[in-house]
Parts: C-alpha cells; structure tokens; sequence
C-alpha cells in the first residue's frame, strides 16, 4: 500500500478505478472516483449505513455540489457560505445523475466540503468522491494513517492520502430537505451554531430585502 502526503500521488490512482483511504473530518474515510462503477459498488457493499443516512460524496468545491445537488435552497446556501470547509454534512436532494449509482436506493444525498486542504484539492482535480467513515472490529472511527494500513491489503485499498491523525469530531448532519433545516446528528459544530447561522441569515436578508423597498442602497 502506499502512502503519501502530496494529493497528486492519489489522483492517478483514483483515475484507474481503485479505493483509497482519506482523510476525513473526524476519521479516515475509503473513497473511490463515482465515474468508475466497478470500484463505487464495492465501496457500496462495504458501506453499512448505521442511520440510514443517503451516499456520502465529498466535494472540493461548491460548483461540483451544485451539479450533483441542483434544487439548493437559500438555508443550504446560507449554512455552506458559513461553515463550508468544515465539519458539516447536508442532506440535499439529488440529481438525476446520481440515481444511476450503485448503492442509491432515495433520490437524496450527504455533501461535504472537508477540513482537509490535501483532501479538496483531490477532489478538485478528480472530481467528487463517494466515501465512507471507517470504523475498526470494534466499531470505534480509525484516525490514525498507520491503522489504516494495518486494516487493509493492497489489493483492498490502493494508497493512504496521510494528512496525519484527525482530530474532532465527526461532522455535524444536517438535513436541509427540510425547511427550516433539521439537524440530524450532532457532531464537530453545536446544534445552537446551526440556529444562529440560520437566523442571521434570514435576518440579513430581510434586512437587504427592506432596503430595497424603501429605494435606498445598503452601505
């Protein structure tokens, strides 16, 4: 297996259709290219949802969410203007492309855009990546590169993206089918800093909308 620190070592090798395993906020995480279909069905029959949470796909920026995630609402827009990079995972409405992958049984998904800087360049020469956490026989989340290549061959997982341990948290899970959003799973960021994005947000934007109104420009 190898391992290595600079992200243009592992973009070839998602490019052949292999897994690999990085960096994630929280844990390390197996991801494969969605494009090649072969390695997405075995990440698919890996992956055991534990609260029946949509695919997970991380982004490395906001144009490639948008494409798989076309109906984004304003709250969606708010929270990832917000905390994008960072530890939250929304729950959006899916394209119709996405319908066509192994393992999606609802037309919706979880987005993220990760802490990890190697990670979003990854995605932003490859693409979005399918993910899942990985957890050890114990059921705790692996952060630790070295465990991870203590878990798999090389024949399971090609290469380890190593950003060294993660620390934190898992993301926190929002589910922005709902209208307000509705947190899921609390993780890294409080249910009470979801609120408060929220809220600001709409009061911003009825404070522009009140401008507006009255013909004046806002400062």
């Amino acid at each position: 297996m190898v391992g290595g620190r600079h992200w243009r070592s592992v973009v070839s090798v998602l490019g052949s259709g292999r897994i690999i395993a990085v960096p994630g906020d929280g844990a390390y995480q197996l991801a494969a290219s969605p494009p090649h279909r072969n390695a997405l069905a075995v990440l698919s029959a890996r992956t055991t949802p534990s609260r029946n949470y949509p695919p997970a796909i991380v982004v490395g920026r906001r144009t490639q969410a948008l494409e798989l995630a076309p109906e984004w609402s304003r709250e969606t827009s708010i929270l990832t203007d917000r905390m994008w990079p960072g530890p939250l995972t929304i729950i959006v409405a899916a394209g119709e492309d996405i319908l066509a992958w192994p393992g999606t049984k609802e037309p919706i998904i979880s987005l993220s855009m990760p802490t990890s800087r190697r990670l979003r360049a990854v995605c932003r020469a490859s693409g979005p990546l399918a993910v899942m956490m990985l957890r050890d026989a114990d059921g705790h989340l692996v952060t630790d590169p070295d465990d991870v290549e203590a878990l798999f061959s090389d024949d399971d997982v090609a290469c380890v993206l190593n950003d060294g341990p993660c620390r934190g948290p898992a993301p926190t899970v929002v589910d922005c089918t709902e209208s307000p959003p509705l947190v899921r799973h609390v993780g890294a960021l409080p249910e009470s800093y979801v609120d408060a994005a929220l809220m600001m947000g709409n009061r911003r934007r009825k404070w522009f909308s009140k401008r507006a109104d009255l013909g004046t420009e806002p400062r």
